[in-house]
């Protein structure tokens, strides 16, 4: 639900940033694939409706410019991560969709307190006795198969990695609280290792103490640790 995290948005406003708060349907109005489809149908209704947002401006603006960023928080970060994960398995296989006009290129993609396994969520949804309350299990697929190709690291892992040109890939930033009891640090501490394996050596982590699952978003919205970490690292020089 964007409303939800329209106070998130404070932060790149202020920044003198645009910024576009999408929603996707959610379970049972759609599966993951289908949210992931959302993403791309809106990067394409921005891309054609508001061209002016996401083009890079002349030289004299050229030092402010600092590109397109996905982001997305809890399961919203996980199928981000997985449309970015899509495109490159396109990118590395040469297979294109069919044109359905101009799109978003994301120079950047932030993710906070993502889930990107699927079946090492379940497992920790299923100790906690919470397996079958949670849509995750039907919104991926019910099957381990489908667990896996659900997730954002096991599918790059499976991507040639040196068919793919690094100027492809959008610089990557990992962040996750220290006490999130929702969905562990060590979520995107897997991921990471995946990634690097994989060569993503764009990408970039950080673990904050003393913050919650929440924490992380609510930052953005009120101050806090982790808006700093994005607003720093958004910002970094080239």
């Amino acid at each position: 639900m964007p409303w939800m995290y329209r106070l998130a948005a404070t932060p790149f406003l202020e920044a003198n940033m645009a910024v576009a708060i999408v929603g996707y349907r959610t379970y049972p109005d759609g599966n993951v694939q289908d949210q992931v489809d959302d993403l791309e149908a809106a990067a394409r209704i921005i891309a054609t409706s508001y061209p002016h947002l996401s083009e890079r401006p002349g030289i004299v603006d050229e030092k402010d410019w600092i590109g397109v960023s996905l982001m997305g928080h809890s399961s919203g970060a996980h199928i981000a991560m997985l449309k970015l994960v899509q495109r490159i398995e396109r990118w590395t296989t040469n297979v294109e969709t069919k044109n359905n006009g101009p799109t978003l290129h994301f120079d950047t993609m932030v993710g906070l307190s993502g889930v990107y396994s699927i079946k090492e969520h379940f497992d920790l949804e299923s100790g906690r006795g919470l397996e079958e309350l949670s849509p995750m299990k039907p919104a991926c697929g019910f099957t381990m198969d489908a667990f896996d190709y659900h997730s954002p690291a096991l599918r790059l892992a499976n991507c040639p990695s040196g068919k793919l040109q690094s100027n492809r890939l959008p610089d990557v930033l990992l962040v996750h609280g220290i006490d999130d009891d929702t969905v562990p640090f060590t979520s995107a501490y897997l991921a990471s290792k995946v990634f690097r394996g994989w060569g993503y050596i764009n990408l970039e982590t950080k673990f904050l103490k003393k913050t919650g699952h929440q924490d992380v978003v609510t930052h953005l919205m009120f101050g806090g640790e982790s808006k700093d970490v994005v607003m720093n690292w958004l910002q970094k020089p080239p």
